[in-house]
């Protein structure tokens, strides 16, 4: 059984790595409020939605790959603080380019350049903290999802939201009850991580705050 849980807490880990919280993002944007985006069904979009994957998670991925081969890290899990410093730096460029090409493109809305903007503060706060204690990347990130999806409820003025399905399906959902379902995919996620000893406790509420301040700044500046 203890293997079991410790394999699911693998998957979950995984599944909701740091590096494609930006793309989880964006994704709920598009089922909550799709008329965001006026290229959302087009081959610009298309095109826009491959650059925002290939700057955001692939060079990530990438760059850590080529650091992992060429020895500057010993694990691809970067258990020691000093082995994330170079991933920190090329995701925080990465993230910061890629606001650079959207904040005043309007295939996408504001809402999501500034959820962009505070992942960029996020992870400079993080690249900090990590000099001093290792700050759960899991939880950063997690807290601008929670504080981004937040900041569109709010932003369409609507009690409920309306996720579109298949065809013509679609299903309303309380905004209460989805911001209540993505904290309990959270607390998953990030129980995972004490399971698997990846963080203590702090780390992952330090982690929690900051992806939270990040976006809360962003929200402010924007």
């Amino acid at each position: 059984m203890n293997q079991l849980l410790k394999g699911f807490s693998h998957f979950l880990s995984l599944l909701f790595h740091p590096l494609f919280i930006i793309i989880y993002v964006l994704w709920l944007f598009l089922i909550i409020n799709p008329y965001l985006f006026p290229y959302r069904n087009g081959h610009q979009f298309i095109a826009w939605f491959m650059r925002v994957f290939f700057i955001s998670v692939m060079i990530p991925i990438i760059s850590i790959l080529t650091m992992y081969g060429t020895g500057l890290i010993t694990s691809i899990k970067m258990e020691e603080k000093t082995e994330r410093i170079g991933p920190l730096i090329v995701t925080s460029i990465s993230y910061l380019w890629l606001f650079l090409n959207i904040r005043t493109h309007n295939a996408f809305p504001s809402v999501f350049s500034a959820f962009v903007l505070g992942a960029v503060i996020s992870l400079f706060i993080a690249f900090f903290i990590n000099n001093f204690s290792k700050i759960s990347l899991h939880a950063v990130g997690l807290g601008g999802l929670l504080m981004s999806v937040f900041h569109l409820s709010l932003s369409n003025g609507r009690a409920y939201s309306v996720i579109k399905l298949f065809g013509d399906m679609s299903l309303s959902i309380h905004n209460l009850l989805l911001l209540s379902l993505i904290i309990i995919v959270i607390g998953a996620v990030l129980s995972s991580r004490l399971l698997l000893k990846a963080h203590r406790l702090q780390d992952v509420t330090g982690g929690l705050i900051v992806g939270i301040i990040g976006q809360l700044i962003s929200i402010k500046l924007f």
